[in-house]
């Protein structure tokens, strides 16, 4: 089982998302690479944690742990979400909407959102998969 957030975490979920055979339909036609971030929150999460995601041909093509937020600064992702580490365990255990997060400003959410906007129908597959994905939190040790 893997811990969140962590490159093992991130890896086991590329992996799946990749193998996944409806992800081809929910990606076609993206365009952009992605950046994500973590935020530290006391007590929970001692420092931030940052991932930067490249996608091609409807697969995660490379994926980088980054050491620190600025370090995005120099990719210039196409897309960038980021939110309290908090915000994020809650999507992971589906108790908070990702929908609503981002209407609610919960995430920040910069980019094409008319990309995002059209890939909303396809948002059981990330469910299912993180259904799938057994997930250990750094708070919860």
């Amino acid at each position: 089982m893997a811990r969140f957030p962590s490159k093992e975490w991130c890896e086991d979920a590329v992996r799946l998302l990749n193998d996944d055979p409806e992800r081809s339909l929910a990606a076609q036609g993206w365009q952009g690479d992605i950046g994500v971030i973590v935020d530290a929150e006391p007590g929970k999460l001692a420092r931030a944690f940052v991932v930067h995601v490249v996608p091609r041909d409807a697969r995660i093509e490379k994926l980088r742990v980054l050491d620190d937020p600025d370090d995005l600064d120099e990719l210039e992702p196409a897309y960038l979400a980021r939110a309290p580490y908090t915000v994020w365990k809650q999507l992971l255990q589906g108790s908070l909407d990702p929908v609503e997060a981002v209407l609610r400003r919960r995430i920040a959410l910069k980019g094409d959102l008319q990309q995002v906007i059209e890939r909303l129908r396809f948002k059981g597959i990330a469910d299912r998969l993180l259904g799938e994905l057994k997930t250990e939190f750094v708070d919860e040790q």
